[in-house]
């Protein structure tokens, strides 16, 4: 199959292609968790957007675009993510992020993409990183976003994932190896 992850999902794609890879045609990861240690801003941005999602309706569009969190105009999406909070308590271990090793011993053909002003990595610094340990890797950096490409530029990212999908299923194999930095 090939397997895609956004944020903490983004944590278990990449935990699954380093641990169980054998059923893996290939794996995406949407500005993951797991690539470096999840510093304080990415928290503070996650409470900040949390309680905005409570604000008067008026304030809600202005505090979407300071908090580049689409989420909290979208009244489906806003109304998934408070009942979540009030309805579901989870217990799954924090994403420690894997080791420059346990990266390098990755086979799958693997495509990160991170928005430019991701709060949860450091998108320069990964783009360089994960091509350089996961043979083959692409990494791409979205720009005009920060924490959600798919959600900011969903044809975008949804067109290039499908490319990249498309080149591992290629009968020819140097297509699904390319590597594509932006």
């Amino acid at each position: 199959v090939h397997l895609v992850g956004s944020s903490y999902g983004g944590w278990l794609v990449i935990n699954q292609v380093h641990r169980r890879p054998e059923r893996l045609a290939s794996v995406t990861a949407l500005d993951p968790g797991g690539l470096e240690k999840v510093g304080l801003r990415f928290f503070v941005w996650i409470f900040a957007s949390l309680f905005a999602t409570y604000a008067p309706k008026a304030w809600r569009p202005r505090l979407a675009k300071w908090l580049e969190q689409p989420v909290i105009v979208v009244p489906e999406l806003r109304a998934m993510i408070q009942a979540s909070v009030k309805a579901f308590r989870i217990r799954r271990p924090a994403p420690l992020p894997l080791s420059d090793a346990e990266l390098g011993s990755i086979r799958t053909p693997f495509y990160l993409i991170m928005g430019k002003r991701s709060l949860l990595v450091h998108p320069k610094r990964q783009v360089e990183r994960v091509p350089r340990l996961i043979p083959g890797a692409r990494a791409e950096i979205v720009a005009a976003t920060g924490h959600g490409p798919q959600i900011d530029h969903p044809d975008l990212v949804n067109a290039r994932m499908l490319s990249f999908m498309e080149d591992i299923d290629s009968p020819d194999p140097a297509a699904a190896r390319g590597t594509a930095n932006a």
